[in-house]
């Protein structure tokens, strides 16, 4: 129903990509954050693209029963949370709709709705990028600017970042820097490599590189990696390694390991991080090493991928149907490339036999997925 030329007000179908609310207005499409499903609120268009239009919420009129105030005052300024205005219970169930209408949506098929594996709600993020104007504000962005939102206290941050925060930082310097606080009372700063330890096993990890910022999740999260895996076998493939967490573990189960990566500086910790005399180190993207393979290359028992959110690009998909295996591990953090992904695999001879996902990053609307694949 119209209200004003700027104001309507709609009814909340259901949640998509992003976390944002559907309303279906007598035009486009319109995408509104921090609606929820079922919801009637009063909301202004911001924004018209092609095909739909971004809203802003401005009332909730009738609000959902999942719904409630958030815990940190500073949400919705923050852009760091998007999720918190849900309960536990609701975050994840929205969680494991948005991967099922992924599914539907993008992969063209149906699956039930999918596990999901979560740890602590608060205070479980031990890596943060964090910003720091001239002013001295220290904090993370604006939801809605490029300002930097001033921040003491953070309800997700791991204990060892509270001194650091009260204090204003002054051991930052001025821009966006990433710090780590593996520990429950001190902030690792100006040590490179970090040193911090996942299921049992030190890694060696580089403060400006990517490593999961939830460690308390990663023992069951490796675990349910391994699982698809062999436990004894002569030859795995890790792809897009990363620093080696997962080739790690694959050594102790596999007599060679390809480690795969095009990032020179990760590759270097990984050499560090998986050890053995047999495994090999490959510098290079997935694309222009597949090129390079003879024809006669023999097959691997395991293959773990673990790709960026853009997913696995069509050379990497013709790959693995070229070489395929019993086990193949896809570990991802987008649902929309995961669904397109598991739609062409099925097209080179693989087939979807479990999806387990992993609430790495409560009160957002974040989702990290575990998809095991037979021939």
């Amino acid at each position: 129903m119209h209200q004003s030329p700027e104001s309507f007000i709609g009814t909340v179908e259901k949640l998509v990509s992003g976390g944002e609310g559907l309303v279906r207005a007598s035009g486009p499409l319109v995408f509104v954050p921090g609606a929820l499903p079922g919801e009637v609120i009063r909301y202004s268009v911001v924004r018209h693209e092609k095909g739909f239009s971004r809203g802003r919420l401005d009332a909730v009129l009738v609000a959902s029963s999942e719904r409630r105030e958030p815990p940190c005052p500073l949400y919705g300024r923050c852009g760091g949370c998007d999720f918190m205005h849900l309960t536990e219970e609701a975050q994840r169930r929205q969680k494991q709709l948005l991967v099922q209408e992924s599914f539907r949506r993008i992969g063209k098929f149906e699956i039930p709705l999918p596990p999901v594996v979560a740890g602590p709600e608060w205070a479980y993020r031990v890596r943060l990028q964090l910003h720091k104007t001239e002013q001295g504000n220290v904090g993370f962005m604006s939801r809605h600017s490029q300002e930097v939102v001033d921040i003491r206290v953070c309800p997700v941050a791991a204990p060892g970042f509270s001194d650091l925060l009260l204090t204003g930082a002054p051991q930052l310097k001025v821009g966006r820097t990433t710090v780590f606080a593996p520990a429950q009372t001190a902030w690792e700063q100006d040590r490179d490599p970090l040193q911090v330890e996942v299921a049992g096993k030190p890694f060696l990890v580089a403060t400006e590189g990517f490593f999961q910022s939830n460690l308390a999740l990663m023992p069951a999260f490796l675990a349910k990696v391994l699982e698809g895996v062999p436990a004894k076998g002569k030859r795995a493939l890790d792809l897009y390694a990363g620093v080696g967490l997962f080739g790690a573990f694959l050594a102790d189960r596999f007599e060679q390991v390809t480690v795969v990566e095009e990032n020179t500086s990760a590759l270097a910790l990984a050499r560090k991080n998986i050890t053995g005399p047999l495994h090999e180190f490959v510098c290079s993207s997935l694309e222009r090493w597949a090129r390079s393979l003879p024809r006669n290359t023999p097959g691997w028992d395991a293959i773990v991928v673990d790709p960026p959110r853009t997913g696995l690009s069509s050379q990497a998909k013709q790959f693995l149907g070229e070489h395929s295996t019993e086990s193949l591990v896809y570990v991802s953090c987008n649902p929309d490339t995961l669904a397109r992904d598991t739609a062409d695999l099925a097209t080179v001879g693989y087939r979807l036999s479990a999806l387990t996902l992993f609430d790495f990053y409560p009160q957002t609307s974040h989702i990290e997925a575990v998809a095991h694949f037979g021939r």
